[in-house]
């Protein structure tokens, strides 16, 4: 008589693992394909490094790149004073006119008056003289704000 169960010399059955592994492996896939990382401007400039670096970055203000040969770039382009100058107008009508949307919605008019900033990534060995050119070159288009775009000294 063979009072031993029949599963008695077996393992238990260990929980099956195989369908948390795919969702994991679904899930990393999921985060790579639909997370989106900053584009990155075109361009041959290294950001200077700051201390103070913040994480603000709105990718809707305008961004020019200045290389060390004091080139501006645009989208990767070279432009030229008339080039920047239709740049900014271009950029401050589209932000004129979201900002009148706005105001319409919420009904303030104070934000019809208000101007985006334009983004510039001057290159860390780029030449002070040629860095303030080009800021001259800005404010004569008409641009009242620059943000000089910097990296954290931390980052690699």
């Amino acid at each position: 008589m063979n009072l031993e169960s029949p599963d008695s010399g077996r393992r238990p059955p260990l929980e099956p693992v195989l369908p948390l592994i795919n969702v994991v492996f679904l899930l990393l896939i999921f985060f790579m394909v639909a997370g989106q990382l900053a584009p990155r401007p075109e361009g041959d400039a290294t950001a200077p490094d700051s201390a103070s670096a913040g994480t603000e970055e709105d990718l809707e203000q305008l961004l020019l790149v200045l290389d060390t040969d004091g080139r501006l770039l645009h989208d990767g382009q070279p432009v030229d004073a008339d080039q920047v100058a239709e740049l900014v107008r271009d950029y401050q009508a589209e932000g004129d006119r979201k900002r009148a949307e706005e105001a319409l919605i919420r009904q303030q008019a104070e934000a019809a008056e208000q101007q985006d900033p334009v983004r510039l990534l001057a290159d860390a060995g780029t030449p002070l003289k040629t860095l303030r050119q080009s800021l001259d070159l800005l404010r004569d288009a008409g641009v009242e704000e620059v943000r000089l775009v910097t990296r954290s000294e931390s980052a690699p």
